[in-house]
């Protein structure tokens, strides 16, 4: 067998196998891969081994314009594949200059054979398709910094090898080499060609890497777009539970208002029904004057009560601690018993046993749940029964404070677990209110640091203890 016909079965052979390659990449790809690159890539695989066909049918049946078709088409595939890397690290494929290049590439080649003879031409026949080659290398090493790919990465060094190996061959034409005297086959250019096969079928093994690789990162970008998705869902979530808690608070404030302005508009009303009756009865001017008077006292007490709760109602709302100032206990104390109604105001006894005269804390506040608590005393007690208001000192923690001690029922034994809860009521049904008096207290004693307690006061009645630290708040 002579070398040539051994040479172009060996490139018809390589053809044929490689064949196979391209068209398993778009079989695996079709339908996960963008299809610009996809087709670029297939068509440039079916172009290379069309040309290996074409290069070794050329020897026995179509001489020089088959050579010049098979470099085109190894030429055209080689920027084919350029492109399809190019679209890969997100630029454009700029195929119109590529395969401009590959045309003139040839025409040198038909030049070269008419100008300077078959051993320019030769030399040129290797170093096209090295150009080639060096030109996907250059490309594979930009999506290799692009897109940090192993697969891109080996792309690179298969193209260089395959480079190396063309250059290699270019220098042997180029130094005019003689063959093996024995007739035997070409082994660089058998070398080359087995070279070529084999890093052919590797770069398609890396062009599948590379849709691996975009699959996965799809997939990392979706599971980053998924978890940002979820960490809006959760702020959203939690701005609506913001919402809630801040109706919330507003319908606990709306029933705060409605808990203590209920009753002095009461006494007021009763006042006015007094005095009026009074102005009708009476002959006296002076009598007719103090019921008047009476009933202008009780509604100033009702003004104060209200823009007391209102202030105090604002405070409550708020979730943070309540701005605390050096308070006169006497003086708060006073006003606490002002709020109340004569008839109660009478019946609670001052026992003042802290040798503080001042404390720090909010004084709308604490006003607030000391009038819930002596209203509750007077209200669940019997009328000719007194109710004892002390004021103690504590060391161990450092507080202030201050009982409301009754001689009434006293709280059942199931009730007093949510004594403190919002709503939570007692069985006297002809006591008003809702059940808020002691949770306003228990939100007060929170906002100060300091708690609410209950206990039971001997023989009978309830001890209501409340604890207002002092010194630096926690």
């Amino acid at each position: 067998m002579h070398a040539p016909s051994a040479v172009a079965m060996f490139y018809v052979a390589s053809g044929m196998v490689y064949t196979a390659m391209p068209v398993m990449v778009w079989v695996l790809l079709r339908r996960r891969h963008p299809k610009q690159s996809l087709r670029l890539w297939c068509t440039g695989g079916m172009l290379l081994a069309l040309g290996m066909i074409l290069h070794g049918a050329r020897t026995h049946t179509m001489g020089l314009p088959a050579l010049y078709v098979a470099q085109f088409c190894s030429a055209a595939a080689a920027a084919l594949q350029a492109g399809a890397l190019r679209l890969e690290a997100g630029r454009p494929p700029g195929l119109a200059r590529l395969l401009a290049a590959c045309g003139l590439g040839v025409a040198l080649l038909a030049l070269a054979q008419q100008r300077w003879g078959t051993t320019v031409r030769l030399a040129l026949d290797n170093l096209l398709p090295a150009l080639f080659t060096l030109l996907l290398t250059v490309v594979a090493g930009q999506l290799a910094r692009r897109r940090r790919s192993r697969s891109a990465h080996l792309l690179v060094v298969l193209y260089a090898l395959l480079s190396l190996a063309l250059l290699l061959r270019l220098g042997q034409r180029a130094l005019a080499l003689p063959a093996d005297p024995s007739g035997a086959p070409d082994a660089v250019l058998i070398a080359v060609i087995a070279f070529l096969l084999v890093t052919g079928v590797a770069t398609q093994v890396a062009y599948l890497g590379l849709a691996l690789d975009r699959a996965r990162d799809a997939e990392a970008h979706q599971r980053e777009a998924l978890q940002g998705l979820h960490q809006q869902q959760i702020a959203l979530e939690a701005a609506a539970r913001g919402r809630e808690m801040v109706a919330s608070e507003r319908a606990r404030t709306t029933r705060l208002l409605a808990h203590e302005v209920r009753q002095p508009l009461h006494n007021a009303a009763i006042s006015l029904q007094r005095a009026l009756a009074t102005l009708g009865q009476a002959d006296d001017p002076q009598a007719a004057a103090q019921a008047i008077g009476q009933a202008q006292e009780v509604i100033r007490n009702v003004s104060a009560t209200l823009d007391n709760t209102v202030a105090a109602a604002t405070l409550l709302a708020g979730a943070q601690h309540p701005s605390r100032i050096d308070t006169e206990l006497p003086l708060l104390l006073d006003l606490c018993l002002g709020d109340l109604p004569p008839e109660a105001r009478k019946r609670v006894r001052l026992d003042y046993r802290a040798d503080a005269r001042s404390a720090q804390l909010e004084p709308t506040l604490v006003r607030l749940a000391l009038r819930n608590l002596l209203t509750n005393a007077t209200l669940y007690s019997p009328r000719d029964t007194p109710v004892l208001l002390r004021v103690l000192d504590s060391d161990e923690p450092l507080a202030l404070v201050i009982e409301v001690v009754d001689e009434g029922p006293g709280v059942p034994d199931e009730l007093r677990e949510r004594i403190f809860d919002e709503g939570a009521r007692g069985d006297q049904s002809t006591v008003p209110g809702h059940g808020l008096g002691l949770h306003v207290v228990k939100r007060v004693a929170q906002l100060h640091g300091g708690r609410i307690d209950y206990d039971a006061n001997a023989p009978r009645g309830s001890i209501f203890r409340l604890t207002l630290p002092q010194g630096a708040p926690d």
